[in-house]
């Protein structure tokens, strides 16, 4: 039975006390895209999952947290269990009239059961949504937070998970693909694969 978390949704004119994000900050937690403008704000909206707090988390890119000795292949990213977070880059998405909006977000585990889910499905408005999938997906991570960066007529994702407190394992090939209007977009985000422990 799959699980609803109702999402929380901001605005940077809703983040007074956040400074609107810069386009290479965007980059450099994942972004992956050449920012227009060399370093100006990019307008921005996430997608926020309440019951997932990222209080007291450190949030890393991928490649900050891979070739730790500790995991399992060097290719992994490697999480303190309660401590730490991923930020990975999801899909773009060519901008169009309703796209970059928040409107009925929510964030929902897909094929949840007690102990495993195949992943997650994101609502961000009507028109735009993404299907994460998740291999051997034991909880080790839950998906805290989508940031949505709109620049050059392209909304750029990134998803941030966190290592799940007292988790042990690992999330084999997380990967996005963006929908838009119900239809699965290429290329989808490359796979990541996290160890928690």
């Amino acid at each position: 039975m799959a699980t609803t978390t109702t999402a929380i949704f901001l605005t940077t004119t809703l983040l007074t006390a956040t400074p609107a994000l810069k386009c290479s900050d965007f980059d450099h937690h994942g972004g992956g895209h050449a920012g227009g403008g060399g370093g100006g704000t990019c307008a921005t909206l996430a997608v926020v999952d309440p019951a997932v707090s990222l209080d007291g988390y450190t949030r890393f890119s991928p490649d900050e947290k891979r070739n730790n000795p500790n995991a399992g292949e060097p290719s992994y990213v490697f999480l303190a269990a309660g401590s730490e977070a991923v930020v990975i880059p999801g899909p773009d998405v060519p901008s169009a009239p309703g796209l970059f909006a928040t409107h009925g977000s929510s964030i929902t585990l897909v094929g949840a059961s007690d102990v495993a889910a195949d992943g997650y499905s994101v609502i961000v408005n009507d028109h735009l949504g993404y299907q994460v999938t998740i291999d051997d997906f034991e909880f080790e991570v839950a998906l805290a937070r989508i940031e949505l960066c709109e620049v050059d007529n392209v909304i750029h994702s990134n998803f941030v998970y966190r290592g799940n407190p007292g988790a042990s394992g690992v999330a084999f090939d997380i990967t996005a693909t963006a929908l838009v209007d119900g239809v699965p977009q290429a290329p989808p985000s490359t796979p990541v694969t996290v160890e928690v422990r």
